[in-house]
This record gives structure tokens, C-alpha cells and sequence, in this order.
């Protein structure tokens, strides 16, 4: 028998409040938390930025670490318009789910107002029971 491994995150981000730092920290807070293809797609729209920042975080939890251990680049939401998000890992997010026997994984945003949500669920097997 296999042993199934399942890990899940979820975080909410404050909108405004995301706006807001982007504004006091502009480039290098942008360059340093969103990839290049995130930022694009986002068009800074801060509802964008928040809910995959949000999704960062919340992939983050489901491998037991955090911001220091894992760089927010290293978790990257990819996207494209009317398709589902999926989850990009690489760097020492992606030795951390390895290591964790984690290799599928499903993301889901929302964003209402001033509140920008994300699930995320790890899925994988340790190849033994």
C-alpha cells in the first residue's frame, strides 16, 4: 500500500494593505516578492498581487516553512486568462515538497473588496505503505 501525503495552506490578504506597501516600497518590494511573469500578468492590480501573494503564503504553510526559508519567488502563480492557476515551485520550495514526497499540486484564488484569499493543496505518496 502507498502512503498518501496531503498538506494544505490557505491564507487571506488585506488588500489595501498590500496597495499600500507596494506604494511606500514601489520596484524592489514588486521585484523581490512577484516574478516577472506574475507581475505581468497582475498589471498591478493590487487584488491580483494580494490573492497570489496570498497563495505564496499559503503554499508556504503546507510545507511547514516560511518567508527566510522560502523566497516568495520560489512559489510562482501561473496563469492565464479564464484557465485554472497552478503552482510553479522551484529553489528550496521545491526540495521542501520533495522532501515532503509532494509532487501535485492545486491552488485556488478569490478576491472580494478589500480581502484576497488563497486554498492550496499538496498531494503526493511516500512510495511505500
Amino acid at each position: 500500500m502507498i502512503g498518501i501525503v496531503l498538506q494544505t495552506g490557505v491564507d487571506m490578504v488585506d488588500v489595501e494593505k498590500l496597495a499600500r506597501m507596494v506604494t511606500l516600497s514601489g520596484d524592489a518590494f514588486l521585484e523581490n516578492s512577484w516574478t516577472p511573469a506574475e507581475r505581468l500578468y497582475c498589471a498591478n492590480r493590487p487584488e491580483r498581487l494580494a490573492s497570489r501573494w496570498a497563495a505564496k503564503e499559503a503554499t508556504m504553510k503546507a510545507l511547514g516553512q516560511g518567508v527566510g526559508q522560502i523566497s516568495p519567488l520560489e512559489v510562482e502563480v501561473e496563469a492565464a486568462e479564464g484557465q485554472m492557476p497552478t503552482l510553479l515551485l522551484s529553489g528550496n520550495a521545491a526540495a521542501r515538497a520533495r522532501q515532503l514526497h509532494l509532487d501535485t499540486w492545486s491552488v485556488s484564488l478569490t478576491h472580494e473588496d478589500r480581502w484576497a484569499l488563497a486554498f492550496v493543496v499538496g498531494l503526493g505518496n511516500t512510495g511505500h505503505g
